[in-house]
């Protein structure tokens, strides 16, 4: 899976005009499968730059593909969606920011246990995950909270579209974790959490 390129086409797209849907943005992309494009949405939350407005839509991206690939559907989004634009000169500047980010992330990643990892039942677990990220990833919630969805998202993608189980296993542990944080800060809430851990 050649993702670098993939995310090239993703850059010259945004440098052809003013702004871009995000439709334009991942139609094409989609035809490969649909995990990159939730794994390219996910990865801008873990750089420290602002994103104002964006978790919303690229949160329910996630889960609707999420839940697509879930079903065995095809690319679709809502005409809503479908039609959010966002300004060139940021996509160009946000996508650019996430290519280091996914040298990182790709840099171990390969075909491993694929006894495990293309096991129908396997698979849809890990889209179901991947959907239940976006879920959160678009609920409006504290500061700081989007990284661990949208980390757990990006690592279950990778390891679907490598076929890799350790990514795989990796990603089941990282939304166990993510389940006990949000679990906690719905029963004590955000500012007793900060409390304990000293912030």
């Amino acid at each position: 899976m050649h993702l670098e390129d993939e995310l090239e086409r993703i850059l010259t797209i945004c440098r052809t005009s003013s702004s871009v849907s995000l439709k334009k943005l991942f139609s094409e992309t989609a035809t490969e499968d649909q995990a990159i494009i939730t794994l390219f949405l996910a990865l801008p939350f873990l750089l420290p730059l602002p994103l104002p407005g964006l978790s919303i839509p690229f949160g329910a991206v996630i889960l609707i593909l999420g839940l697509r690939m879930f079903l065995g559907k095809t690319f679709w989004l809502p005409r809503p969606l479908a039609g959010k634009t966002i300004p060139c000169d940021f996509a160009l500047k946000l996508f650019s920011s996430v290519k280091p980010v996914l040298k990182l992330f790709s840099r171990w990643v390969k075909p491993r246990g694929r006894f495990f990892s293309k096991h129908p039942r396997n698979k849809r677990f890990s889209f179901l995950l991947i959907a239940f990220c976006g879920f959160l990833l678009l609920l409006p919630l504290p500061p700081g909270t989007n990284s661990p969805p949208a980390f757990t998202a990006a690592v279950l993608s990778l390891g679907v579209l490598e076929e890799d189980s350790v990514y795989l296993i990796l990603g089941y542990l990282c939304f166990s974790l993510i389940t006990i944080l949000f679990l906690t800060l719905a029963l004590w809430g955000y500012p007793q959490v900060i409390q304990w851990l000293g912030y």
